[in-house]
């Protein structure tokens, strides 16, 4: 019951300092195969253990401090890229082979965490957070995925080096949202932009 409840202190107030997490410097030392080498985002396994840090300006929160921020009105960004989906290049809808459940209120930009975008998905991105914020650097943004996922740590970095001020990094994401037993709700994935 301890360990539970350490567990539970731990996603509630985004204590960090786990034996067993390492700094994304230290990860990326140890195995810079997977980075990017200009802009030291992860190229590849995104799938995997996250570190238990973000080089700033981008912030790590907990998930309480999510919830708040998001109450206060932060934009909720949900970047799953989920198994083999693409998006059609005739109009711009998203496939996905199953339904997403994200955070109540959240946007889905699936694919904009990838280590190296295509031209069309970096103005995906730019137009939409354009869209988002209203134009507004200073909107508080609430980058996510699922548990162990990178693609919400490259998309944090990403969106915080486009100039936008208040970038958070919540890395339990979905996952941890529903081990606390907070709803989740459906999203459907926002449309690429074809011209």
């Amino acid at each position: 019951m301890r360990i539970a409840a350490a567990l539970l202190a731990i996603a509630l107030t985004g204590l960090s300092g786990a034996v067993w997490a390492e700094t994304s410097a230290a990860i990326f030392a140890r195995k810079p195969d997977l980075f990017h080498p200009e802009t030291g985002l992860r190229i590849d396994r995104q799938r995997a253990p996250v570190p238990e840090d973000i080089p700033p300006p981008a912030r790590k929160i907990s998930a309480l401090w999510a919830r708040k921020l998001i109450a206060r009105g932060a934009l909720a960004l949900d970047v799953y890229g989920a198994a083999q989906s693409r998006y059609d290049e005739l109009d711009g809808t998203w496939l996905v082979p199953e339904p997403r459940q994200s955070l109540p209120g959240a946007v889905w930009l699936p694919e904009v965490g990838r280590g190296v975008l295509d031209a069309a998905l970096q103005v995906y991105l730019e137009r939409e957070l354009e869209r988002l914020t209203g134009g507004s650097k200073a909107r508080a943004i609430v980058v996510f995925c699922v548990a162990d996922c990178w693609m919400s740590w490259n998309a944090a970095q990403r969106i915080a080096g486009m100039g936008y001020l208040q970038v958070y990094w919540f890395p339990l994401g979905t996952d941890g949202w529903r081990e606390l037993g907070w709803p989740l709700e459906p999203v459907e994935p926002v449309p690429v932009p074809v011209d």
